[in-house]
């Protein structure tokens, strides 16, 4: 599967699961934890979890990008 491919995947089963993100400080706290778990992936040494981590990141970053199309989540998301 290509990395489109599975970027493409992970957006839209987390769409599915979650839905659209309320504000970007919600999109953020998320990508922080996906950064985190980044982070962990890369200290251990486990090219196969970076791997994962990068599309999760990636992922979340895609939908938060997206969802800046959202008059509503802009509108909770500034001051």
């Amino acid at each position: 599967m290509s990395i489109e491919s599975e970027l493409k995947s992970r957006i839209e089963k987390a769409r599915a699961r979650y839905g659209d993100f309320a504000s970007t400080h919600e999109a953020l706290g998320v990508a922080l934890e996906e950064w985190e778990e980044l982070k962990d992936a890369v200290r251990a040494n486990a090219p196969s979890s970076v791997y994962e981590e990068c599309l999760d990141l990636a992922a979340v970053l895609i939908r938060l990008a997206e969802s800046l199309d959202n008059e509503a989540v802009r509108l909770r998301s500034v001051k």
